[in-house]
Order: structure tokens, then sequence, then C-alpha cells
């Protein structure tokens, strides 16, 4: 991307910074993760390009985890009912792997933008890249 770390100032480090760490507050609240992001990025489209950049991307992937978690609860329980409560214990492995990922990349995307690198998380950081233009 453009900008260097130098030219990024730290207002707009530390929002982009928050926006990744508000993903978080899935953990504490239902929607504070989609939220918080969606008003980081409505606020700042037009005055930072990297704060827009950074809240966007986390916004899609509370989004993306919205989906893998509903999918994975989906085939838990079909595959729960068919072999008679063995499948569940198939898919705990697969949600325990998306908690860590998400909490690695939360917590490394929210480090990265605060030292003001356009961090691309895999699976939404290129969509990201194209939403956001130059």
């Amino acid at each position: 991307m453009m900008n260097t770390p130098d030219a990024i100032s730290s207002e707009e480090r530390l929002w982009a910074m928050l926006a990744h760490l508000s993903g978080l507050l899935g953990w504490v609240t239902t929607i504070g993760q989609f939220l918080v992001p969606l008003i980081i990025y409505l606020v700042y489209r037009e005055r930072s390009r990297f704060v827009a950049y950074h809240a966007l991307q986390q916004l899609l992937f509370q989004i993306f985890l919205l989906v893998a978690l509903v999918v994975l609860t989906i085939v838990g329980v079909v595959i729960g009912v068919i072999t008679c409560g063995i499948g569940f214990v198939l898919v705990i492995p697969l949600f325990l792997a998306l908690i860590i990922y998400v909490l690695v990349y939360i917590i490394w995307a929210a480090i990265e933008a605060y030292n003001g690198k356009w961090f691309r998380i895999p699976l939404v950081g290129d969509w990201t890249s194209s939403l956001v233009q130059p």
C-alpha cells in the first residue's frame, strides 16, 4: 500500500488498532464486534484510508467468522444426529482451531495496525483492499 508507517498519524494507528481489538467484543457482547468496526469505518472512510481499511477488514473478518460458526454448528448437529452424538466430538477440534485462528489474527492485526502497517488478514484482506480504493 502507499503510506509508510511514518506518514500515518498516531491517532490513525490507534483507531485502526481499536477497530481490530473490537473483534474481541464478540466474547462479551452479541453485536459489539460488528458495530464498533462499522462505526469506525463510517466515521473514517472519508478521513483516513488506513483506518477505513483496518475497520472494514475487521468487520468482514467478523462476518466471515459468523458464517463459519453457523456452518460448523449445522455440520456438527447433522453429524451428531447421524452418529448418535459422536459427530459433536469430531466438530469440537474445528471450533477450537477457529477460536485460536481468530484470536491470533485479531491480536496480530491490532499490533500491525498500531505499527502503521497495512496488514492483511487471510481470507478477507484482499477483498478489503479491493473495496477501500486509494
